[in-house]
C-alpha cells in the first residue's frame, strides 16, 4: 500500500536577517521571474511524463505502482456472454504489439474476451465491441519471482504484471517473511516457473494481495482477475520445488484444498466481489483432488481434453470422463468456464475431438480457447452453426453415452456431435443422412482480418462414419447454404 505524505506548508511568519532587506519593486521582480520559471519547467517535465506513459513499447519496468485517479464515469464490469447459441472462443492473451487494427476488429468481434493486454488496448477492443470482457492476469498460489537456470537458480528474467500502460515486477521490496509458505523451515520455490508458494492463510498477505489485484483491475478497465495455478503445488509434482514437497500426500493435500477454498470466499468478498474471480483449475484429473471450487464465478480447466499434443487420456483410468463430469457440476452451477488446449494448427482430427467434446459439456458460459500462438488465431470450424443444445446441460457425461454406437452424442437443434475418447475405432450407422464438417485452414488471422477465402468448412453427406480413438465429428442435419 502506498501512504500519502503530508507536505509541510510554508510559514507565513517572516524570517529575520541581518542582511540588506530588497525594495519592493525588486521582490516582485524576482517573484515574477521564479513564477515564470517553475511555470516553464512544470509544463515540461508533464509533457515528459505523459508520453513515457503513453507509449507502452518502451518497455519501462516499475517495482512501484503508479499513482492513478479513478475516473469520473461510472465502473462498468462486462458480463460474459451467453454461449448456448453456436461455438464462442475466449483467448487467453494477445499479442496486441503485433496486431494491426484490422487484426484488433477481428478479435474483438470474435472472441468474447481476452487477459493481459494493457489499458490502451482494451480501449481500443471495446471501441470495435463495447462489451468485450477483459480479465487481469495474478498468481494465486504464488508470488513471480525470477526466470531460473537448470539448477533452479533464480537470476534471470523478472516475473511482471500488467498495471494501465507499463508491466511492473510482481515481487515487491523486501516483502515480510510471514507472507511465505514453509516447508521443512524454509520457503518454497517452484523452479520451472520461478515463483514461492505463499501461505494462503497470512491476513497480511491476503491484504497486500487484494489491494495489488484491485489497484490493477480499476486501472486497467478489467472486468475480473484470472487466478493462475489456484490448485495444491504438488500437484505440479513434488520435485519441482526446491524443497521438495510430498509427491502424493493427503493430509498435506487436504489442508491446501481448505485453504484455497477458504481464498476463493476472501477473494469473493469486499470491493473484489464485484469482478470475476476465476482460477485456473490446471487439468482437473487429479483423483484425489477435492478442492471445492464452486465459490468461484467459474474456472479455467487448461489441459482441456487430454494431456498434451499426442497424448491422450488413458480410456481405462477415465481421466477424460471425470474431467467431463466436473465440467458438467460446474455448468450445473452456471459457472464461467474457459476450456484451452495447446494443438498443432494443421491437425484437424485433433481439433475436431477437442471441438466435440466441448460441445458434449457446454453450458450458458462456456468457452473454448485452441492455443498454438500469442497472436490472434482462429479456425473456420467455429463458425459450424451447430445451433443450441437440445434437452439441456447433462448432470454427467454416462447420460450422453450411446452404447449402440459406442461413443459419446449429443444432438442439437441442427445436428449431432459424436466423440469417441477410447482406445477403439467405432463405425456408426445413421439412420438417417448427415453432413459431416471437414474444415479447411485456419491459424493466425491475416494482417487485414479477412479470413474468407481459404479457411472453409466442407459438409461431406454420410449414412456411416468411422470414428478412430480420440475423434470427434460434428454433423449437421442439412447442409449449410453458402
Amino acid at each position: 500500500m502506498i501512504e500519502r505524505q503530508k507536505a509541510s506548508a510554508l510559514s507565513s511568519r517572516p524570517e529575520r536577517s541581518g542582511g540588506r532587506s530588497l525594495t519592493r519593486r525588486a521582490k516582485w521582480a524576482f517573484a515574477g521571474i521564479a513564477l515564470l520559471i517553475f511555470i516553464v519547467l512544470f509544463s515540461v517535465s508533464s509533457a515528459a511524463f505523459a508520453n513515457v506513459l503513453e507509449e507502452p513499447g518502451l518497455g519501462v519496468v516499475l517495482t512501484t505502482p503508479l499513482v492513478t485517479t479513478e475516473p469520473e464515469a461510472a465502473r462498468v464490469i462486462h458480463s460474459f456472454p451467453d454461449t448456448m447459441e453456436g461455438i464462442h472462443v475466449f483467448n487467453d492473451q494477445l499479442a496486441v504489439w503485433e496486431m494491426s487494427e484490422a487484426q484488433f476488429e477481428f478479435a474483438a468481434r470474435h472472441y468474447a474476451g481476452a487477459q493481459k493486454v494493457f489499458a490502451s488496448d482494451a480501449r481500443r477492443l471495446r471501441a470495435h465491441n463495447p462489451n468485450f470482457v477483459i480479465l487481469n492476469y495474478r498468481l494465486g498460489l504464488g508470488l513471480g519471482y525470477q526466470e531460473t537456470t537448470e539448477d533452479c537458480e533464480p537470476n534471470g528474467v523478472w516475473t511482471e504484471v500488467i498495471e494501465g500502460e507499463k508491466r511492473l515486477r510482481e515481487y515487491p521490496e523486501d516483502p515480510p517473511y510471514e507472507w511465505f509458505f514453509e516447508w521443512e523451515g524454509q520457503r518454497v520455490f517452484l523452479c520451472d516457473w520461478g515463483w514461492y508458494v505463499m501461505d494462503l492463510s497470512s491476513p497480511s498477505w491476503r491484504e497486500y494481495w487484494a489491494a495489488e489485484v484491485l489497484r490493477q483491475l480499476q486501472t486497467n478497465a478489467a472486468d475480473g482477475v484470472f487466478v493462475d495455478s489456484l490448485f495444491p503445488p504438488n500437484y505440479y509434482g513434488g520435485d519441482k520445488f526446491t524443497p521438495g514437497l510430498p509427491g502424493a500426500d493427503e493430509t498435506f493435500e487436504a489442508a491446501w484444498s481448505s485453504q484455497i477454498e477458504d481464498f476463493i470466499a476472501f477473494g469473493q468478498a469486499g470491493e473484489l466481489s464485484e469482478y470475476h474471480f476465476i482460477p485456473n483449475v490446471g487439468a482437473w484429473v487429479t483423483g484425489r483432488d477435492n478442492t471445492d471450487y464452486s465459490g468461484a464465478d467459474g474456472v479455467m480447466v487448461e489441459g482441456f481434453g487430454r494431456w498434451s499434443e499426442g497424448e491422450y487420456f488413458s480410456a481405462g483410468e477415465g481421466d477424460w470422463q471425470m474431467q467431463m463430469d466436473r465440467i458438467l457440476h460446474m455448468v450445473d452451477l452456471d459457472k464461467i468456464i474457459l476450456l484451452q488446449q495447446y494443438v498443432k494448427k494443421d491437425d484437424t482430427g485433433d481439433r475436431l475431438f477437442l471441438l466435440g467434446s466441448y460441445l458434449l459439456v457446454k453450458g450458458d458460459h462456456t468457452y473454448l480457447n485452441l492455443e498454438f500462438s500469442a497472436k490472434p488465431e482462429w479456425f473456420p470450424e467455429y463458425e459450424i452453426p451447430i445451433g443450441t443444445p437440445v434437452g439441456g446441460a447433462p448432470r454427467s457425461i454416462s447420460s450422453l453415452w450411446r452404447s449402440g454406437w459406442g461413443v459419446y452424442a449429443r444432438s442439437y437443434t441442427n445436428g449431432l456431435v459424436l466423440v469417441n475418447p477410447s482406445d477403439q475405432s467405432q463405425e456408426i450407422v445413421f439412420p438417417k443422412a448427415y453432413y459431416q464438417a471437414f474444415p479447411y485452414g485456419g491459424g493466425i488471422v491475416p494482417a487485414d482480418g479477412d479470413t474468407s477465402d481459404d479457411w472453409v468448412v466442407w459438409y461431406v453427406p454420410v449414412t456411416r462414419i468411422t470414428l478412430l480413438p480420440n475423434q470427434g465429428a460434428v454433423l449437421l442435419m442439412e447442409e449449410p447454404q453458402p
